[in-house]
């Protein structure tokens, strides 16, 4: 592991990634914040937005120069793996914060921050390769980050337990120090690890991808940390709102490709036959109660897991394609800018249809 890649004497220590997808509103409420701290001023930090092709125009306060604030606009929205590969490949840092826009930071973060790199960064090496921080609710409540890493057992296990709580380990079992994983909401990354794992996994669209990357960092030798002594206001948490259609298939076939490429092969042939069942019994219930777009939903479930199952690739950007076809009124191809991407990909799982012994799958 190469832990001694020249800094180029860059006076910046810290990039702060913010991936964003329409939401301005949380984005500029948090640039205005960081910005406006010394640590930016002085050049110490800098902040990198990532706009992921945002519907309708761009801020007036982005579209002038903003002193310590960079932006990269993308043409597609990729996912959140893809945002914030994007602006570590921008970073002239050692380290990356990457922050959600909705969160809610105080000014003194960037200083707690800078100080915390200060502690972890010595001459004789053994810096983490990630440091995840402490989440709050809006009402002051603890919110859980630090997570097991997945397991079928734990995953049949999840299925008996409130859903706020699956993904998390509960907060009488987490402690400061060495972790498996933590969250993305707010992580510290060592910039120097990307050059042993890649970046994040931009086969993910949008959730696990965190977990994929603290599995590999481990794996190549980068501690995982959980510092609990530097906290955010998470406002916004998946595990604390309605999953609608859309989302629900992302995060299924995030959960899918996860075994698929982390544990052995016949965890992730069970978890596929049991996502399959589940898909085929609501989306019948759905049916039954004529909730359409639940019920192409769940459809497209079945076939996403399927598709994986017969050794199909479907990376993320085609999983949303297909959500949103599922869960989108009908649009005319030519008045649709994501019709190919929809229609190649369903075309990828259209074949994984065919019966057994008509295609030959590989692993992924």
């Amino acid at each position: 592991m190469n832990r001694s890649r020249d800094e180029r004497d860059s006076p910046t220590l810290l990039t702060v990634v913010i991936v964003n997808y329409n939401g301005w509103p949380d984005v500029l409420r948090l640039i205005r914040v960081l910005a406006g701290t010394p640590e930016v001023a002085d050049g110490r930090v800098e902040i990198v937005v990532v706009d992921n092709a945002s519907q309708g125009p761009l801020p007036a306060e982005l579209a002038r120069p903003w002193p310590g604030v960079r932006l990269i606009a993308r043409r597609d929205n990729g996912g959140f793996a893809t945002g914030v590969n994007a602006g570590w490949r921008a970073s002239r840092s050692p380290w990356l914060l990457v922050l959600n826009p909705d969160v809610e930071a105080e000014a003194g973060l960037l200083g707690q921050i800078l100080t915390r790199v200060g502690q972890l960064d010595h001459p004789s090496g053994g810096a983490p390769g990630i440091v995840g921080f402490g989440l709050r609710n809006p009402d002051g409540t603890r919110q859980p980050s630090v997570g097991a890493f997945p397991s079928l057992a734990r995953a049949i296990w999840e299925q008996l337990i409130p859903r706020s709580r699956r993904k998390y380990q509960a907060g009488w079992r987490v402690r400061p120090g060495p972790v498996p994983w933590v969250t993305g909401a707010c992580v510290l990354l060592n910039a120097r690890m990307r050059e042993d794992v890649g970046g994040m996994d931009e086969d993910f669209f949008l959730y696990y991808e965190e977990v994929a990357l603290c599995r590999s960092a481990a794996r190549q030798g980068w501690p995982v940390q959980y510092d609990p002594s530097i906290e955010v206001i998470h406002l916004r948490p998946l595990q604390n709102r309605p999953v609608c259609p859309k989302m629900r298939v992302i995060t299924r076939h995030s959960k899918l490709l996860y075994f698929r490429k982390h544990l052995p092969y016949r965890q992730f042939l069970w978890l596929s036959r049991i996502v399959s069942a589940e898909a085929w019994v609501r989306g019948t219930w759905s049916w039954v109660q004529r909730r359409g777009v639940d019920t192409r939903a769940w459809q497209t479930i079945g076939e996403v897991s399927r598709a994986l199952r017969s050794g199909t690739m479907l990376r993320g950007r085609e999983v949303l394609a297909l959500a949103e076809a599922a869960t989108a009124e009908s649009v005319e191809p030519e008045a649709d800018p994501d019709w190919e991407m929809r229609n190649r990909a369903g075309r990828q799982v259209g074949r994984a249809r065919r019966p057994r012994g008509a295609h030959r799958g590989s692993r992924l």
